[in-house]
């Protein structure tokens, strides 16, 4: 199931909405690409590009975190660690094991749950403090 943007996701930062559509476009592309067995050359560059997407994301987020003085910086930051640390656990284990249906399922499930309760929840308290402060 792919995943789909709509206004119910968008924490009101143009920057912030930005990368959460192209996060989603990332994560769809993979897992189209594992449902299809591509190959796993083929799925790793989409890894390789999503991994570095995200490091760039979350630093973009806490760059805004720190100017602004965001008082949950230290939560955030962990979630953002948290997701990292399990990203590099999905990149093993697809490195070792490949592309199959059963990593491709698990994969849509987890990414998108985490990042629909990261938005809804941590990115949008994020916001309303940002709109705050300007």
């Amino acid at each position: 199931m792919r995943l789909e943007w709509n206004e119910t996701l968008s924490v009101g930062n143009t920057m912030i909405d930005n990368q959460h559509k192209e996060l989603i476009n990332r994560i769809n592309a993979l897992v189209e690409a594992m449902s299809k067995g591509k190959g796993k050359e083929e799925v790793s560059k989409v890894v390789d590009f999503l991994g570095s997407y995200i490091i760039k994301h979350f630093t973009s987020e806490e760059a805004l975190m720190q100017r602004f003085n965001y008082p949950e910086v230290a939560a955030h930051k962990r979630e953002h660690t948290a997701f990292v640390e399990d990203f590099k656990k999905f990149k093993a284990e697809f490195q070792k094991t490949g592309t199959s249906s059963m990593l491709a399922i698990r994969a849509q499930k987890w990414l998108s749950t985490w990042l629909f309760n990261h938005i809804s929840k941590v990115d949008r308290m994020l916001a309303s403090f940002l709109k705050k402060s300007a």
